[in-house]
């Protein structure tokens, strides 16, 4: 049984972890239910009855690493997917084109069904 002080300490110490994780992840929680991205934001189509979006960062569009990028997608029904852009997919986001890419397969844990997502990225 957690006395008083210890949920306390322990609380505490998770809402000060919070603010750190989000922004090594290039995106954070806007305090008002959506996410706030330093780039651009793309929402999944859906499958299994949930969706998923990802934050592809400015400083991959105008600077595309030559091997790509990989990033991880919100977590949603228990579970996260990557998406893989390449070199050439950036330079299209960062030129206005749509780049449509398939996230990984996962298993949703919640219905035990392995899928993929897929996502249709482009600048505002």
């Amino acid at each position: 049984m957690l006395t008083r002080r210890a949920l306390l300490t322990r609380g505490t110490t998770v809402l000060l972890l919070v603010p750190v994780v989000g922004p090594l992840l290039g995106c954070s929680d806007d305090g008002g239910g959506g996410d706030s991205c330093s780039g651009v934001s793309s929402t999944s189509s859906i499958d299994t009855a949930h969706d998923h979006t990802v934050c592809v960062l400015t400083t991959d569009l105008t600077s595309p690493p030559a091997a790509g990028v990989s990033y991880t997608t919100s977590n949603d029904s228990g579970h996260t997917h990557k998406v893989a852009l390449t070199a050439a997919n950036l330079t299209a986001i960062q030129g206005g084109q749509t780049a449509t890419v398939t996230a990984s397969s996962e298993i949703d844990p919640i219905n035990n069904q392995a899928h993929t997502h897929t996502f249709m990225i482009k600048k505002a």
